[in-house]
């Protein structure tokens, strides 16, 4: 295969959005990781995980960095960017936002954060779907990893933080008791997850194939 490195998918990723990828002891975790690791195996590749600020990181293999960028996003319009190909969608997913469980009744909506601070990933779909719906004394701040925005926001710092409902799941079984999912909707268009991959190699192809045929177990 056309890949960067002979015998190797080097792919970037993003350290703070567990389950879909984080990064622990300078290793590489997440369902978009693991499925990753599944196809390069399938096609005799070792798997080489780089890991990147979120925002833009689909630009990244359209410039030679990597061969595929992997990091729970969706194609956006607003995403398309020269030399990148996206890949069938493999993951569906819902905005979210978590509070503090005693929270959970009178901010069960992004309506309710008037006066109050919320938290998002610069350059998500959460950093997005904030900034069109907030009320305008709602504060946005940014984070660039997951568990500060969690620790701040059982600290009080912020009242809430912006998710897909996959990383608030995961987020509130870590903390039972202490936190809560709130305004889960989707987005006007349904929210995909697609891997972003370098046109110049011949990646796309086979990609999709293993989409399509194990997506089911991602």
């Amino acid at each position: 295969m056309a890949t960067l490195t002979p015998g190797r998918l080097r792919v970037a990723s993003y350290a703070a959005f567990a389950p879909v990828c984080w990064r622990e002891d300078g290793k590489a975790y997440g369902r978009d990781i693991d499925f990753l690791r599944a196809f390069a195996a399938a096609q005799g590749l070792a798997l080489d995980v780089e890991f990147f600020e979120f925002d833009r990181i689909w630009e990244r293999p359209g410039r030679g960095e990597v061969d595929i960028a992997a990091a729970g996003i969706a194609p956006l319009p607003a995403r398309q960017a020269p030399g990148v190909g996206w890949s069938e969608p493999y993951f569906t997913v819902r905005r979210s936002l978590i509070v503090r469980a005693a929270d959970a009744e009178r901010l069960a909506t992004l309506d309710a954060f008037g006066g109050r601070t919320v938290g998002a990933t610069r350059g998500s779909t959460a950093d997005i779907d904030t900034v069109g719906r907030k009320p305008s004394s709602a504060l946005l701040v940014y984070y660039d990893m997951q568990e500060e925005a969690v620790e701040e926001l059982l600290a009080g710092v912020i009242d809430g933080f912006g998710t897909g409902d996959v990383c608030s799941q995961y987020l509130v079984e870590r903390h039972l008791g202490d936190l809560a999912i709130a305004d889960v909707h989707e987005m006007e268009e349904p929210e995909h997850f697609a891997f972003a991959v370098r046109t110049a190699s011949d990646l796309l192809q086979p990609l999709n194939a293993f989409i399509q045929a194990h997506k089911d177990k991602y």
